[in-house]
């Protein structure tokens, strides 16, 4: 072998290593911006987790303290939020009230649909409220004990 073919394949095999290299060097940085994107998910997942579990305590603390806010709509507004925590508590004795209300009141009109009804039917829709709020507040209260006192983790 000349020295000439030497040279060449010496330089044939540098150039293999510094490509390799470079592109070992690209797959590592691209793998680290892959963890780091995913790292971020679950860290938001984390958190809007977090949010939607604070979000169920406000709700249980403020429902006897607030005016405004009725029984039947924490049960919609909890019950969508333990659907979307993935937590079905449906079979526990005092919170499954939280679902048997929200599931009577699935055909009451809200937001602005509620708005628009004519207010004898809003009245209605009221006065069936009222009488499922009144059939399960014993159970409704023991669900807003038991939620507060839940691990959700």
């Amino acid at each position: 072998m000349s020295t000439t073919s030497y040279f060449i394949a010496l330089a044939v095999c540098l150039l293999l290593i510094v490509a390799s290299i470079y592109f070992i060097s690209r797959q590592l940085k691209l793998n680290k911006q892959r963890a780091d994107r995913i790292q971020a998910g679950e860290q938001r997942l984390q958190e809007e987790r977090a949010k939607r579990i604070e979000s169920v305590r406000i709700l249980m603390q403020a429902i006897e303290e607030d005016d405004k806010l009725t029984w039947t709509e924490v049960a919609i507004r909890v019950k969508n939020l333990l659907d979307q925590l993935s937590i079905d508590l449906s079979e526990h004795e005092s919170v499954s009230a939280i679902y048997v209300v929200e599931q009577n009141t699935q055909h009451i009109p809200t937001h602005d649909q509620w708005n628009e009804l004519p207010l004898k039917a809003r009245r209605k829709y009221r006065d069936e409220m009222d009488a499922l709020e009144a059939k399960h507040l014993e159970q409704l209260r023991q669900a807003k004990i038991d939620l507060l006192a839940y691990k959700f983790d």
